[in-house]
């Protein structure tokens, strides 16, 4: 009777042991198809949009005196602001160099 215990007791040990690694490796590679989708998909770039949006719109004649008057106005900032926004710029592009390239 103890031998009888003893093995279904250890069937059901080993049996619980295999779902577990089961679950484990299916939520693993779950994750791994997560990143390599995210990886795939080609993302806008919304920093790159609106640094670009500027030049864009100047060859529209009816919005360029206002892309002029915009920059005008930039020269007012303080230069301590103007450093944060560039260092913050660059940054972000640092960022995602260094995800691309696993630095």
């Amino acid at each position: 009777m103890r031998n009888q215990f003893s093995k279904l007791f250890y069937d059901f040990a080993l049996e619980s042991l295999h779902n577990y690694k089961r679950v484990r490796n299916a939520k693993v590679n779950a994750r791994i198809r997560q990143l390599e989708v995210a990886q795939s998909r080609h993302s806008i770039d919304w920093l790159h949009v609106i640094l670009l949006l500027p030049c864009v719109l100047l060859f529209f004649p009816l919005l360029s005196p206002f892309i002029v008057d915009a920059f005008a106005l930039l020269e007012h900032l303080p230069t301590w602001y103007r450093w944060v926004i560039g260092l913050m710029v660059l940054a972000n592009f640092g960022l995602k160099l260094s995800e691309k390239y696993r630095i």
